[in-house]
């Protein structure tokens, strides 16, 4: 019987309990696909609506990454290393490796970061542009020394995007274009911490695909980019529930499935002459 007020057929809804270490496809830690043993199919005239009933995520995500960590100057690029930095140790670790910097300072009142060179050197670029203050600055002229015009933004990762990638849906991205992404999830706990997400009301969204045979997942950051968690796991559960559709629908979706067979069979009678 149908147990949600969304469901109005008769057929039961269906509850996915993911563990991430239970992927049958690891490509990482934020790149999962799950296969499920026996397909979940809307019959003809129905259709399928998914949502996220809850997700839970360590924050192990560093707010300096594989995607932030470059600083170039003079032509010179350095790299680095990753990890989870205060403005102050951020200081020091690019004092220390960037070789053009003779000093590298912060300002706790303005939250600006400073710059000091060993000479009159062009800041080309870096990946740390949001980070150290410096986005929409960079190529420097030839200066011996530079302030950030913009506060750093050592945050991290603010939201966690999760994308069914196998699975088409109309919702939409900052840029206007059709995106996957069935949910985002705020990060409101700091490094260390668990985010436990139970949004007080699932929205469930109406898929292009009449059946799921597995689930391709990806977490991703508000710039678009993959999550590292450095080996952590996440759990998540999502719920299909059936729908009837609407009856302009109902003819084409059973004209197409109609179709599927007869080509089936017109290959499986190709496969026997064959033999």
């Amino acid at each position: 019987m149908p147990n949600h007020h969304l469901n109005d057929t008769e057929l039961s809804s269906q509850s996915i309990f993911l563990h991430s270490n239970d992927a049958v496809v690891s490509i990482s830690s934020a790149e999962k696909i799950f296969y499920l043993e026996q397909s979940i199919t809307a019959p003809a005239g129905y259709r399928l609506l998914i949502g996220l009933t809850n997700f839970t995520i360590p924050n192990t995500m560093y707010n300096v990454t594989d995607n932030n960590n470059t600083i170039t100057i003079n032509g010179n690029s350095t790299t680095i290393p990753t990890g989870n930095y205060s403005a102050d140790s951020l200081a020091t670790e690019i004092q220390d490796r960037v070789a053009e910097v003779s000093l590298c300072s912060f300002d706790s009142e303005n939250n600006v970061f400073s710059f000091t060179f060993t000479g009159s050197y062009v800041f080309n670029s870096t990946t740390m542009e949001r980070q150290l203050g410096l986005r929409n600055q960079l190529p420097t002229t030839a200066v011996s020394s530079y302030t950030a015009t913009d506060v750093c933004d050592l945050g991290g990762i603010t939201n966690i995007y999760i994308r069914l990638r196998n699975l088409t849906m109309n919702n939409l991205d900052s840029r206007g274009k059709t995106s996957n992404i069935i949910a985002s999830v705020v990060n409101n706990t700091n490094y260390g911490g668990y985010i436990f997400y139970v949004p007080p009301e699932v929205l469930y969204y109406m898929i292009n695909e009449s059946s799921v045979s597995h689930l391709d997942i990806e977490l991703s950051d508000q710039e678009g980019d993959l999550i590292d968690l450095n080996g952590a796991d996440f759990n998540m559960t999502f719920t299909i529930h059936y729908v009837k559709q609407r009856e302009s629908s109902v003819r084409e979706s059973m004209l197409q499935q109609i179709k599927r067979q007869y080509e089936t069979k017109l290959e499986n009678k190709e496969e026997k002459n064959v033999d």
